[in-house]
């Protein structure tokens, strides 16, 4: 089985195939806990979200462990979009994706164009508190196409709890 085909099995099964974990003692030592160490949080856009332009959301996420932990992520330019899976809603149901975001979390459709996939992965420590804050468009996973009420879940899969870390459900409210 190639490294596409199971990476595709992993964001459909497990979520993202970034995790975050804290430092062992030994090497061989691996320190399970129930809880997460790492929190998500989501802010919507500053003043009205307007049909057509950018939508913009902010992902915090936040060491919670009080321990230093090593958080996993894909390198290149479009990576926090591969950090997290993002699913934006309106009636009850999953908006049309872009082919951008079928391609990244593995649901591509049979008329959708293959790419090679590549690229790798760095792993980097931080201490407890605010790790990072990310910039999302939701335009580049979307086809949002008419106004409304939608709401937005984030999450990302914590190995070393064996859970997946979810935001607060955000509503957005966008206008023609």
């Amino acid at each position: 089985m190639n490294k596409r085909k199971l990476f595709a099995m992993v964001v459909l099964f497990c979520g993202p195939c970034c995790f975050a974990q804290t430092a062992s003692n030994t090497a061989n030592e691996k320190q399970t806990s129930p809880n997460p160490v790492f929190s998500v949080t989501v802010a919507p856009p500053d003043g009205p979200i307007r049909l057509g332009s950018s939508i913009n959301i902010t992902v915090t996420v936040t060491n919670i462990s009080g321990k230093e932990i090593y958080w996993e992520s894909d390198r290149g330019k479009d990576s926090v979009y591969k950090a997290f899976v993002v699913l934006l809603k309106k009636d009850g149901r999953e908006v049309e994706t872009t082919f951008f975001h079928r391609e990244i979390s593995g649901r591509q459709r049979p008329d959708d164009p293959r790419e090679a996939g590549s690229g790798s992965s760095i792993l980097l420590p931080h201490p407890p508190g605010k790790m990072f804050a990310m910039t999302i468009d939701l335009k580049r996973l979307y086809e949002i196409t008419e106004p409304g009420l939608y709401t937005l879940d984030v999450c990302r899969f914590d190995d070393y709890s064996k859970t997946i870390v979810r935001s607060k459900t955000l509503t957005l409210k966008i206008v023609s």
